[in-house]
């Protein structure tokens, strides 16, 4: 951050006449409203002292040759790789005796200007400061718009806690280390019977307890949604995992006071302790163990086969994924969905597919390891690039799913913007369906960005709508254009009385608030007429046809 008071330059030279020139030149010299500050220095040692106290320096003018001939430029390397000072404009000075020709300076040091002596001590030394003031103001300002962007990036919007990518950042580094998820039991009914702003604020209660408790001896993490994580940083042999495994019983005893409500929370939670590699995977597959065995557990990784057989897996697929992006062996298929009222094919979903070995693999062999690797959005890129490809040469609509993991991309909606644009498609005829989950039915920033999408001209469906996190509210928060039920009702719906109960509802609700229904899952004649009878909008499934990699 910049003084606000004065600009502060420092002069490093041995030469005290040139000291007091500069001294003289910048008497009483106000720039932008400031006055000027000199820092002396008279070798690099001083230099040194004097930045440890002094980080707004804007300017640094540094003799090349003091103490030794190249004294300067290895206070530059001191500068830029030991203090980190990437903003402090360095113009050298060339005294006249300096060994090493100019373009090697250049080349191999991070200066900004290199001056000789004369220059410095005539008239156009303030035209020098005013140049490179306006240059540390403009890198300062672009670098205060990269660390914003990259707080954003890295910080969870309710608690303010670091998430899971700077948590990922924090594990890329070698060593053994700690690490414990904690999952809170039955958060989705906090949100259901309370509303997303009260469970806003219950995580906020619980990411305060987690610092207070905790922060001396680990690093805090909020995920997403209900899920925070502790990167151990303190560890003390034998007595840690028994300090972990205290944690389960801190949070049950606590008390939460949240709007003037006291209440208790119990937690699952996965250890990784003393990994090395794939330490969040491990730490997952120990609280996906935990959760198994009900509320309020406490589960450590080992290495269990089966385990070890999943990390392996997606260790592979994960290769493939990505030899299949680079070698155009990631191939869109389309499913048709059909209009039931007038018995005639509207619209497609493009769905994704891998040929590996002359063999076609659907997204349950891969999805789980892009995911992990990181390479989730560019398959989404890819799909929404084929359906555009689709939708240039066909009059259908075309839908595309999302999930909370490309929406989370900083550019995302650049990019579908310059995709679509790039096929110069009216927005309308795409629809992105978005996977129902908790994560984004009380995520604002997603929210935020379905909404603008909305506004951009794409449509929005809920997909898999009834199962896991449903939410009717949802339906008030997003300008959604379709609902499509999970299938699990759907292909049990002519025998089973509890999938045609909630299916009804789910229609009635929808239908009442002028949003059209698509079932998924109709894999016979007799389910289609079912669902045609019951009012449903649309319908998709192998009675109609199994997905293909062209249009029916």
């Amino acid at each position: 951050m910049m003084s606000e008071k004065y600009w502060e330059i420092l002069v490093v030279d041995d030469d005290v006449a040139v000291h007091n020139v500069i001294k003289k030149e910048l008497k009483n010299i106000f720039i932008q409203n400031k006055p000027v500050k000199i820092l002396h220095a008279h070798n690099a040692q001083e230099a040194k002292e004097l930045l440890k106290n002094n980080a707004d320096t804007a300017i640094a003018f540094i003799d090349i040759s003091m103490e030794t001939p190249d004294a300067g430029l290895k206070l530059v390397e001191h500068i830029r790789h030991v203090l980190y000072n990437t903003s402090i404009r360095i113009i050298m000075i060339d005294s006249g005796n300096t060994p090493i020709p100019t373009d090697e300076i250049f080349d191999h040091y991070d200066i900004n200007g290199y001056k000789e002596k004369e220059e410095i001590v005539s008239g156009k030394f303030y035209l020098i400061i005013r140049n490179a003031l306006k240059q540390y103001e403009q890198y300062k300002e672009l670098k205060a718009n990269r660390d914003e962007i990259y707080t954003k990036m890295t910080t969870n919007e309710v608690t303010g806690l670091p998430n899971r990518m700077k948590l990922s950042e924090s594990l890329d580094t070698i060593g053994e280390k700690s690490l414990i998820l904690i999952n809170i039991d039955d958060f989705s009914l906090i949100n259901e019977h309370n509303g997303f702003d009260f469970g806003n604020e219950v995580l906020r209660s619980f990411a305060k307890f987690l610092v207070k408790k905790y922060a001396k001896y680990a690093q805090i993490f909020h995920l997403h949604s209900d899920n925070f994580a502790l990167l151990c940083i303190q560890l003390d042999g034998e007595s840690t995992e028994e300090n972990i495994l205290r944690i389960k019983d801190d949070i049950a005893k606590y008390t939460f006071s949240v709007n003037t409500i006291k209440i208790r929370l119990t937690a699952s939670i996965g250890i990784a302790l003393d990994e090395r590699g794939n330490i969040i995977q491990k730490a997952e597959f120990a609280l996906k163990e935990a959760r198994r065995y009900g509320k309020n557990s406490i589960k450590k990784y080992t290495d269990d086969l089966n385990i070890l057989r999943t990390i392996h897996t997606n260790s592979l697929w994960s290769t493939r994924v990505r030899d299949a992006l680079q070698h155009k062996k990631m191939h869109a298929y389309f499913q048709p969905i059909k209009e039931l009222k007038t018995n005639t094919i509207v619209k497609y979903e493009t769905l994704i597919r891998l040929e590996y070995n002359n063999e076609i693999y659907s997204p349950f062999h891969f999805l789980d390891a892009a995911l992990y690797s990181g390479q989730i959005f560019k398959i989404f890129q890819f799909v929404l690039e084929e359906a555009c490809k689709k939708a240039v040469h066909r009059p259908y609509l075309f839908t595309v799913n999302v999930s909370q993991y490309d929406m989370q991309y900083p550019d995302f909606l650049s990019t579908v913007k310059k995709i679509v644009k790039k096929y110069n498609l009216p927005p309308s005829r795409i629809t992105f369906e978005i996977l129902e989950n908790d994560s984004i039915a009380h995520n604002k920033n997603i929210q935020a960005l379905l909404n603008e999408l909305h506004t951009e001209g794409f449509q929005l469906a809920i997909d898999d709508f009834g199962a896991q996190c449903s939410n009717f509210g949802q339906l008030n928060n997003l300008p959604v254009d379709f609902i499509k039920i999970d299938g699990t009702y759907i292909k049990n719906i002519v025998t089973d009385e509890n999938s045609q109960i909630v299916t009804i509802t789910i229609v009635e609700f929808a239908h009442k608030k002028g949003i059209p229904v698509i079932a998924e899952y109709v894999c016979s004649k007799e389910i289609y007429e079912y669902v045609k009878n019951m009012g449903i909008d649309y319908a998709q499934g192998y009675e109609i046809s199994e997905p293909k990699p062209e249009l029916s």
